[in-house]
């Protein structure tokens, strides 16, 4: 019970400070405020938590804005606590103190309220998520979270968020279709942060002269760090998601059934089953919520790889005629695409990169798309043209430098004279696939395998040498339907 009564105090001496000594900072006694703080900070230096700790509870009861690094420091010698303490009671007190510790800290330092939250939200997910009620409590906080950093949210708002919202659907306390919207906002998030956090690392690693400084360098290592977490959240959050949705079919029943939209019906003898059509659109009465389900529901359909579908179809076709964006031509796009007509494709997809305002990763998006449905319609010029703009809104990007460099391989035959500049375009692609895997690791492993197969096909040093009239230069000129001088290696 002695416990208890420390943590009524905090509370009636935080506000009792607030009323009675105007100075948060030092407290009413300097003195007694800088021997906590240097008590506290050479304890928790040794990890010696138990002896940090009342010094650190004296500092917040009394001079809770002596230091920012109370609120960062806290919570690790409490949870230093908690895993130290097999005394349920106390375990339990220290457990509301850490959480209660996070709103202290916004009263004290406002700001970064998303960050915050994610962390008492995760701290709520271990410590404190036995009931239902306290699941419901810490999705609560991690959804206000969410909200709050939107498409910057971090890893453990992302990973946690997802992981208490399962484990509610799990015990009937959320539905389906809930889990399916929590899904799509989450992977929406995951992807711009995977693609925005690898810009920023790449802005550091572009210039290899450059010296960073010592805080460059921590933000370099934080920034890998956190990419590190986005992937391993979107692992997790994919492995969960195919577990409840397992097929397209199933993906599509699952929709249906949310009735919002009219469906009819006709036998098909030849396929043995019903075609299906869906008819019209049942509004909810609300344009904005009707428009954010038929995005979400096309995000859902291009992750699961089911455009294939009617459904689909019906549903990015009502959403590009309700609210034409750049987005939804680009959702139309995908789907033609998907059923390999390509030209179709390419209209929606230029019309996605023509209307989208901001220079941004979606641009890139949208003039990669362009290009590789260009490249399968045999306009050459047109995909390598869209590719580089691609490149000029992702830099780090190396999926259209794999892109342009399959282009020069195939066309290899055709921007060449005789039998050795027949095979100088090899040595163009191969210097493309070296361009991705430099600047963008998710390459690596096929640009290794195209560099290996295409250097098997390049001109030998006999063959140059009986073809080229120039053979000892360095480097050679391809003047073909694209324009590149080469290093000439055997």
């Amino acid at each position: 019970m002695k416990f208890i009564k420390h943590i009524i105090i905090f509370t009636f001496n935080f506000a009792f400070l607030s009323a009675q000594c105007n100075d948060l900072t030092y407290g009413c006694d300097t003195v007694t405020t800088n021997n906590n703080l240097s008590n506290y900070t050479e304890y928790y230096k040794q990890k010696s938590f138990k002896d940090a700790f009342s010094p650190w509870k004296w500092l917040v009861e009394n001079a809770p804005k002596r230091t920012k690094n109370l609120y960062i420091h806290g919570p690790k010698i409490l949870k230093g606590l908690i895993d130290q303490t097999e005394d349920l009671v106390r375990k339990k007190e220290l457990i509301d103190l850490l959480i209660n510790i996070y709103e202290v800290r916004l009263n004290n330092y406002p700001g970064k309220e998303g960050y915050v939250l994610a962390l008492k939200g995760k701290d709520m997910y271990k410590y404190k998520s036995e009931t239902i009620g306290e699941l419901k409590e810490c999705r609560s906080v991690l959804s206000k979270s969410f909200e709050i950093d939107g498409l910057n949210s971090t890893a453990t708002t992302i990973n946690y968020y997802f992981n208490v919202s399962l484990k509610l659907f799990q015990k009937d306390e959320l539905d389906k279709q809930e889990l399916m919207t929590l899904f799509s906002d989450v992977s929406e998030v995951v992807d711009y942060r995977s693609v925005s956090i690898s810009q920023e690392i790449f802005k550091f690693e572009s210039d290899s002269a450059r010296q960073l400084t010592s805080k460059e360098k921590k933000q370099l290592s934080k920034l890998n760090s956190e990419l590190e977490r986005i992937n391993k959240a979107k692992i997790s959050v994919n492995k969960n998601f195919e577990k409840i949705i397992t097929s397209c079919d199933q993906l599509i029943a699952l929709y249906e059934g949310f009735d919002r939209f009219e469906i009819s019906q006709e036998w098909n003898n030849r396929k043995e089953k019903y075609d299906k059509t869906y008819t019209k659109f049942i509004t909810s009465g609300d344009s904005e919520k009707d428009l954010k389900w038929l995005n979400r529901t096309a995000e859902i359909f291009i992750k699961k790889e089911c455009m294939d579908s009617e459904f689909y179809l019906q549903v990015v076709t009502l959403l590009h005629e309700l609210n034409p964006t750049s987005e939804s031509a680009f959702k139309m796009g995908k789907r033609l695409y998907s059923k390999k007509e390509f030209s179709d494709a390419i209209t929606y997809f230029k019309e996605a990169y023509d209307n989208e305002q901001s220079e941004n990763i979606n641009k890139a998006k949208y003039a990669y798309y362009t290009a590789a449905a260009s490249a399968l319609v045999g306009s050459y010029s047109n995909a390598r043209s869209y590719a580089l703009k691609a490149l000029n809104f992702r830099n780090n990007w190396g999926d259209p430098y794999i892109l342009i460099g399959k282009l020069y391989a195939q066309t290899a035959s055709k921007c060449g004279n005789d039998p050795a500049t027949k095979k100088a375009g090899y040595w163009a692609a191969i210097e493309k696939f070296k361009r991705a895997k430099s600047i963008d690791k998710s390459s690596e492993k096929e640009a290794n395998k195209l560099i290996s197969d295409y250097n098997k096909r390049v001109p030998t040093k006999s063959l140059w040498r009986d073809n080229i009239d120039n053979p000892d230069s360095k480097t050679y000129k391809i003047d073909c339907w694209y324009s590149e001088t080469v290093n000439v290696r055997f």
